[in-house]
């Protein structure tokens, strides 16, 4: 009983670190958030808001693994300006059991059982956007972002974006958004290289209700480089390193207290760079590893209210 005890424990701890180190990876979940003059409309004096989480899991013994997880966000409003802040931050270890079957009879033989401790997931971001708003459909933004992602080879990524922001539809049920504007971002690689990315800009945004009980999400970004690239060996020429962001969130109430939720978000790089070290190991001359040009997020949440 205490050995089948112990299983149950382990499997359980595996499957929350296991799912814990999906979320260390992940992006918050796609959202339609921009600056609308909504927001601020109901303002009479200036307004702060803020919030923070984290999370931490550490298990040992059979199953080896720490990761931590934490978000902050702060706003300031008044009647005609919106400035919101977002900070994340991701870290995920784990220890795990390989088997190479040298003889190849198919039996773990002495000497064939091995450990392996790798990080997964150690990448920060922060985020900073200022609107001021025109009129109920017009405003202008300034955004401040900065991000680094270990694993994927980035030392660090940020930049600056600015530009035009238009509401296109607004109905009882139906909102749709527009924005054109410049995206200035710097790249330092772990594997050694820096480059500065001129691009312009275009977003697009929908959100509304398909029905009483289900609300949809959604939200396009493009990013179009305007010079041409060259960093640890990759080339790319205007429009040769074009960035799409996608986010889309579908939510429908089953019943009173609960909901069902599910997004799915997608960012594709075209200019593809080197990884960086793995285990803290470089690459020999000439053996060079490139990312994904698409990396994913698919979420099926179910969503209890209690009270």
């Amino acid at each position: 009983m205490t050995t089948t005890r112990s299983r149950l424990l382990a499997s359980l701890a595996t499957g929350l670190v296991a799912a814990s180190a999906a979320v260390a990876h992940a992006q918050p979940d796609p959202k339609f958030a921009y600056g609308k003059q909504d927001d601020v409309k109901d303002v009479k004096d200036v307004t702060w808001t803020a919030k923070a989480e984290g999370g931490l899991i550490i298990t040992s013994g059979n199953s080896r693994s720490t990761t931590l997880t934490g978000s902050a966000s702060g706003e300031r409003k008044d009647k005609d300006n919106k400035l919101a802040l977002v900070v994340t931050g991701n870290y995920a270890r784990a220890t795990t059991r390989l088997v190479n079957d040298a003889n190849g009879n198919k039996l773990i033989d002495m000497g064939e059982l091995t450990e392996s401790t790798a990080t997964s997931a150690r990448n920060a971001s922060a985020q900073a956007r200022y609107d001021r708003f025109l009129s109920e459909k017009n405003s202008l933004y300034l955004t401040a972002l900065g991000a680094i992602d270990t694993p994927a080879g980035k030392d660090f990524q940020g930049g600056v974006q600015l530009g035009y922001s238009r509401g296109l539809v607004k109905t009882e049920n139906h909102e749709v958004l527009a924005e054109v504007g410049y995206d200035l971002s710097y790249l330092n690689l772990t594997a050694g290289g820096e480059t500065t990315i001129h691009s312009a800009r275009a977003f697009a945004g929908y959100k509304g209700k398909l029905t009483a009980a289900t609300a949809l999400e959604a939200s396009l970004e493009g990013l179009f480089n305007l010079n041409s690239l060259a960093i640890a060996g990759q080339n790319a020429d205007a429009l040769g390193a074009t960035r799409v962001n996608a986010n889309t969130a579908l939510t429908t109430s089953l019943s009173s207290k609960i909901s069902l939720s599910v997004s799915f978000a997608a960012k594709f790089n075209q200019f593809r760079t080197p990884l960086g070290p793995v285990g803290g190991l470089p690459f020999a001359d000439g053996n060079v590893h490139l990312n994904d040009r698409l990396d994913t997020i698919s979420k099926v949440s179910l969503i209890v209210k209690f009270l």
